[in-house]
């Protein structure tokens, strides 16, 4: 498992913001984005939260590991 940075999971984009064009206002960058699994596409998959996890190729809630748990 890779300790790097994938900078496309909630994980590593934890803390991240970018701002909204124009208005001066920053929001989390995974307000203005869909964050999904790598592998399956699921957004409930605990790889979509943390790139370390194994995929589930799930998108059932309540996860171990998932941020929609």
């Amino acid at each position: 498992m890779s300790r790097q940075n994938c900078n496309n999971c909630h994980k590593c984009l934890e803390g991240k913001t970018v701002e909204i064009s124009g208005l001066y206002i920053r929001v989390p960058i995974t307000s203005t984005r869909m964050i999904v699994c790598p592998v399956c596409g699921c957004k409930r998959c605990p790889k979509a939260s943390d790139h370390e996890l194994a995929c589930t190729d799930s998108n059932e809630p309540g996860q171990l590991g998932s941020v929609y748990q």
